[in-house]
């Protein structure tokens, strides 16, 4: 994990990037439809986080996937130890497809000098896990409580136990997947964790399929982290895909184009998205479209105004430059926060407001 913000080099630099994700109420007007989630390459999950530090957003891109082992790219803008404010921090893991499968020990948390890999450990649940918990209604666990020192990660506490299926809990939640309302099933656990003198209270939901075992919610030893939403390559055949979209509602909301904090910079993450985008107008050269930027409420009203103008140009801009789209396809423009499309009183409704649209005139 490299700090990118040479200013708070000193400040401890964290990325979680287990599977520890959070879920929000579907809107009651809204049709929520069940969805399975793959593990392919690209797999993008963004998760809201909240510590001891303060509350932040992280990205977790499943990058490379083999026989042996898979990568994980994760990355966020956190708060930095020194409160001096927000430090850009990535960092790359490598899980073995074996621990995936078998292993019990949860390493979530990782500083910017860790190995590329921890054998033995899964950065959330294995399919063994998540086998158990449906087999038998409980499962053993370690989950290992990594903190920092003179510039270094260390495990301060090992805590072990059981999790318990919770009887009548929760199955489903709704989720936001490639910008579509779907419905996950989940199973409920929890359980007390402990290392012999203390003992900590957990509770995780986690996706109900073993090959994909992503923590949906998690709380426990001081901190929480809950998917926002997901994302992952999809043909453009597929029911609900951009190009489809386009051609058929002449409007579509895209979440797959991530911004800096309070910034109109793009993220590397968004790449795919707008290769997709730029992929669909080079087959359709008579379309054009107009790009609408949509902020959440956080902020005053005039800043978010202009923040979602400058976001819909930077989108204008990278097709532009980096993808060959002739500017005069391109018409761009922001609402702000005027059109939610949920409160903006939690992570989940802010991460679900914050939105590029693309319409065809």
């Amino acid at each position: 994990m490299k700090d990118i913000r040479r200013s708070h080099a000193r400040a401890t630099a964290y990325a979680l990037i287990g599977a520890l994700l959070l879920g929000f109420p579907a809107a009651a007007e809204q049709r929520v439809t069940p969805a399975r989630v793959p593990f392919v390459e690209g797999l993008t999950t963004v998760r809201a986080v909240s510590e001891r530090r303060g509350d932040y957003e992280t990205l977790r891109v499943i990058d490379a996937i083999t026989a042996e082992s898979y990568r994980i790219t994760a990355s966020g803008e956190v708060p930095s130890d020194d409160g001096r404010g927000m430090m850009e921090v990535s960092v790359v893991r490598t899980v073995r497809a074996a621990d995936q499968r078998g292993a019990r020990r949860m390493r979530t948390w990782f500083h910017t000098g860790d190995a590329l890999q921890y054998t033995g450990t899964v950065p959330g649940f294995s399919a063994a896990v998540v086998t158990d918990l449906r087999n038998t209604g409980a499962a053993e666990i370690t989950f290992l409580d990594v903190g920092a020192m003179f510039g270094m990660s260390v495990v301060r506490r090992e805590l072990s136990g059981t999790i318990s299926r919770v009887k009548g809990g929760t199955t489903s939640l709704p989720m936001l997947v490639n910008g579509r309302r779907t419905q996950l099933p989940v199973i409920h656990a929890q359980g007390r964790l402990s290392d012999g003198a203390d003992s900590v209270p957990f509770e995780f939901h986690v996706l109900d399929v073993p090959q994909n075992p992503i923590v949906v919610r998690s709380r426990g030893a001081g901190a929480s982290s809950n998917l926002v939403r997901i994302e992952y390559p999809e043909p453009k055949t597929a029911v609900g895909s951009l190009e489809r979209t386009l051609a058929t509602n002449r409007s579509t909301d895209v979440y797959g184009i991530y911004f800096s904090f309070a910034s109109a910079v793009i993220r590397p993450q968004s790449a795919r998205v707008l290769q997709e985008i730029a992929a669909t107008l080079a087959a359709h050269p008579d379309w054009t479209l107009r790009i609408d930027g949509h902020t959440d409420g956080v902020g005053g009203e005039a800043a978010n105004l202009d923040l979602s103008r400058r976001r819909a140009a930077a989108v204008k801009d990278a097709l532009v430059k980096q993808h060959g789209i002739a500017a005069g396809r391109l018409a761009t423009g922001g609402l702000g926060e005027s059109r939610p499309k949920a409160g903006n009183d939690t992570a989940e409704g802010r991460a679900l407001n914050r939105r590029v649209e693309l319409t065809r005139p």
